[in-house]
């Protein structure tokens, strides 16, 4: 049996362990399977959330109706560990083949078991790197290049099924059960038919945690449809509209849920994107036109570049999703237990009534979408990291479960880098009410998301505390009755939020610190840290106590 276990790379072009599973198995006269395991370890993450959950099966559903009926999916409800264990006794001889994955310290724990298992059982192992996230990379001076390199190799087609044995199930031994039993393992149900059982996994999750009938669907024909039309019709103005909650909804690509689950590799959009570009210069559009195209495909590109450059630094330091990249930061804010201040103000935060209406409105798309867009998601977590001074250790699995796209070698060092923690990151303290007045000067997007200020006038529609009393009355929407008064005081907030970071980036060893946070995360991009050689050198005459090397760019939204 070669086996490809699934984990987030659920495609077959493309897909280095299909390749490799089938070749090995014509030469020895052996069958394949895909397994995909339903893991109460994982499921039971403060990170997890039923969205993850539905949108894997809808993946799961188009990738099972492409395989042949020799080629089974196998769906265990177990483990990946107890699963696996089960097919080492049930088969013979057993091979396992899969991608590399870098995910959240629960499923990093998970591959050290598989290994030891796959030790102790004889049963070989073949992994292969996942895009171009390096494993056991030395050092960054040279990971640009390694990622060129292999962007540039040729995109693997989808694997051909022929020449392999036509056995249409699997056939396990009349005793399993007792094999299980006397090895201690519970029974192990492997099926290719379990989808109308699906639904019982999501009794794991908390009754307030829901599917999102908002958010996009799953699946690779969603995936192509939607890089399809973001190249031939939405991305024209991307570079000027991804900015705005008003204009990123339909500007953006939308693709970030589909590379999160592997649905489409970043090889192959790169690969699609050059088509683009080949046709635009093949195209009669206007010279205006093909400027803006051209100026919105880089910027596209860019951020495909920044995906793999983000999950490297949680490839290399797993210890990333619960320890601050600087570590002389890491007491910056309270990590014990929240007080009940702290924690209403964490609930005020994530459920959107926070009183600052761009905050609020963007929290309950985000709720209702499981999308929303860049520059919006960095405003929400500096808000609850510098206004409501909240760790960002208690307040990224919340936000986690509430992205459909939520990658965690993206999620976690991005978070810190809003969070002010990594040391190497110029600090950006959002002001919600300029948001609101940079990109929803009329209130469409606060109004459509929060109904009860509808009839707010337009210069109130940011800061509706500061609307006269009678005129809140003539609206019927009275504050801290019918919208909550603001949580924190704005300007008292961020200059409590200043002078604390200020205390922290001026002791003894932070620099040193910093420096050795830049050689082992930091950006190697001469263009962006202003000499060839890309060394941690301050920009615009900074003090050596703040150095600024990479950009705030919420990278995991396309």
């Amino acid at each position: 049996m070669h086996l490809v276990w699934l984990k987030k790379d659920l495609r077959l072009s493309d897909h280095a362990p299909w390749h490799a599973a089938i070749a090995a198995a014509r030469e020895s006269k052996g069958c394949v399977a895909a397994l995909y395991c339903l893991e109460p370890k994982l499921i039971k993450q403060p990170d997890s959330a039923p969205q993850h959950f539905e949108f894997a099966r809808e993946c799961l559903q188009e990738l099972a109706e492409q395989l042949p009926e020799h080629v089974p999916l196998l769906l265990a409800k177990a483990n990946a560990p107890v699963s696996l264990q089960t097919m080492a006794l049930c088969c013979q001889q057993l091979s396992i083949y899969s991608h590399e994955e870098t995910g959240n310290w629960a499923s990093f724990a998970r591959d050290k078991e598989v290994k030891a298992l796959c030790a102790n059982h004889a049963v070989p192992w073949f992994e292969f790197p996942n895009n171009a996230v390096v494993r056991k990379l030395e050092n960054r001076d040279e990971w640009g290049k390694l990622w060129l390199e292999t962007m540039r190799k040729p995109v693997l087609p989808a694997p051909e099924f022929s020449e392999l044995p036509q056995t249409t199930w699997f056939d396990f031994p009349q005793n399993l059960q007792q094999q299980l039993e006397a090895n201690g393992l519970p029974c192990v149900q492997l099926n290719c038919s379990l989808w109308p059982q699906w639904a019982q996994y999501v009794h794991f999750y908390p009754k307030h945690l829901t599917d999102k009938t908002l958010r996009q669907r799953g699946g690779r024909q969603q995936a192509q449809r939607c890089l399809s039309e973001f190249l031939s019709e939405r991305g024209m103005n991307y570079r000027f509209e991804m900015s705005s909650p008003l204009s990123a909804e339909s500007a953006c690509s939308r693709l970030s849920p589909y590379l999160a689950f592997g649905v489409i590799s970043i090889r192959e959009v790169l690969e699609v994107l050059g088509q683009a570009r080949q046709q635009l210069a093949e195209s009669d559009l206007p010279p205006k036109a093909q400027t803006q195209w051209k100026q919105s495909l880089k910027s596209f590109e860019s951020r495909l570049h920044w995906h793999c450059h983000f999950i490297q630094k949680l490839e290399s330091e797993p210890e990333l999703e619960f320890r601050s990249a600087h570590r002389g930061l890491n007491a910056m804010r309270n990590f014990s237990e929240l007080s009940p201040e702290e924690n209403q103000k964490a609930l005020a935060w994530i459920e959107g009534r926070t009183g600052f209406p761009m905050v609020d409105a963007c929290m309950r798309m985000l709720r209702a979408t499981g999308w929303v867009n860049f520059r919006m998601r960095a405003m929400l977590v500096a808000f609850a990291s510098y206004q409501l001074w909240l760790d960002w250790r208690h307040t990224a699995p919340m936000l986690a479960r509430e992205f459909l796209d939520y990658e965690p070698g993206i999620h976690y060092p991005q978070f810190q880098m809003q969070s002010g923690v990594t040391g190497i990151n110029t600090l950006r303290i959002y002001n919600p009410v300029k948001q609101a007045k940079d990109h929803d000067p009329n209130g469409v997007f606060i109004r459509r998301w929060i109904p009860e200020l509808k009839n707010i006038p337009n210069p109130w529609i940011g800061e509706p505390w500061n609307t006269p009393q009678l005129i809140q009355q003539e609206c019927g929407c009275v504050i801290g009755v019918d919208y909550p008064w603001p949580v924190v005081d704005p300007d008292t907030a961020i200059s409590k939020a200043r002078s604390n970071i200020t205390e922290f980036r001026h002791r003894k060893g932070f620099v040193e610190e910093s420096k050795r946070v830049y050689e082992k995360h930091g950006s190697r991009n001469p263009n962006r840290n202003g000499n060839n050689r890309g060394s941690p050198r301050p920009r615009n005459n900074k003090r050596p106590d703040e150095p600024e090397i990479e950009t705030d760019s919420q990278q995991s939204l396309f």
